[in-house]
């Protein structure tokens, strides 16, 4: 199935080593090296791949390790727009090289960077959130909270699930275990190199249920998003099934799920029938009945 192609980019996919996919609208294609990406694209990499860089206008670099969900400039909502103006990271690793005028607006489910002067490691799960600043400065605050942590290199923000967010001179080692090798490689820029040819998307597929479940199932704000943005596949047998399954986590789409539900209720008039008046016109104009003394004395 053919994409349209009437967004701006945002960004250049410019190193893939391993795989990796762009989920566009309700569709999925494979990342490829020189790859424009647009608002509201998904990069998800796979449990294997050992990186995948995207390139933005103002030279930030962001890498992605294995088993990352990451979404370029959201369109989920005033709220989340307030916090995540760039990047949302649903899980996984993300790598941020800011460029010459800084980095702002990264969220995910436990831990905002707010502000980024410098280089920082995001890791994200539902159990924990790791922020670690490598150099320079950066601004960092719990999800969806307005207490912020200023951190300076070495500096590390905390989060565990259920617990608030400290701030810790050192990241604690049982976050760092699966800190992408890929990391720690100093790679150059190359999205020079694919400005006069760009690569074309391939072949897309219809988005599967586990392919975006973490976006349906996200908070609020993505949720809500995510209702209409894959409405389409709620049509889908397979896809309609786990929504069922879940529907406690996702609500939002019980409108689209029971449409019948949400119908305006038929107004019920009720018909009198009409009933005629008695005309008393003819019963006046009877003759009045006699009386006795007529009936005795008739003339």
């Amino acid at each position: 199935m053919a994409l349209t192609a009437h967004a701006a980019p945002i960004g250049t996919v410019t190193i893939v080593d391993g795989e990796a996919a762009i989920v566009r609208e309700a569709q999925r294609f494979a990342a490829t090296e020189g790859l424009r990406l647009r608002e509201d694209d998904i990069v998800r990499t796979g449990s294997g791949t050992a990186l995948l860089r995207i390139e933005l206008p103002d030279g930030t670099a962001l890498d992605l390790g294995p088993a990352t969900e990451l979404m370029l400039q959201p369109r989920a909502g005033s709220r989340l727009g307030e916090r995540a103006a760039l990047l949302y990271l649903a899980r996984g690793w993300l790598k941020v090289t800011a460029g010459a005028g800084g980095a702002a607006g990264l969220a995910s489910p436990l831990a905002d960077v707010r502000r980024l002067d410098g280089t920082a490691v995001l890791s994200a799960s539902a159990q924990a959130a790791l922020l670690f600043v490598e150099a320079g400065r950066a601004h960092a605050a719990e999800g969806g909270r307005n207490t912020e942590f200023a951190l300076s290199a070495g500096d590390a923000l905390v989060r565990r699930a259920g617990e608030p967010a400290t701030a810790a001179r050192r990241p604690p080692a049982d976050l760092l275990a699966g800190l992408p090798r890929a990391f720690a490689d100093s790679l150059p820029r190359r999205a020079a190199r694919f400005v006069a040819a760009p690569a074309a998307p391939g072949p897309a597929q219809p988005v599967a249920f586990s392919e975006v479940s973490s976006w349906i199932d996200g908070e609020a704000s993505l949720r809500s998003h995510a209702a209409q943005r894959f409405a389409s596949r709620a049509g889908d047998r397979e896809f309609r099934a786990a929504l069922l399954a879940g529907l406690r986590s996702h609500p939002e789409w019980d409108r689209t799920l029971f449409p019948e539900k949400y119908r305006p209720k038929p107004v019920v008039v009720v018909q009198r029938a009409d009933t005629q008046a008695l005309s008393l016109r003819g019963v006046m104009a009877w003759p009045t009945a006699a009386s006795p003394d007529t009936m005795e004395n008739p003339r």
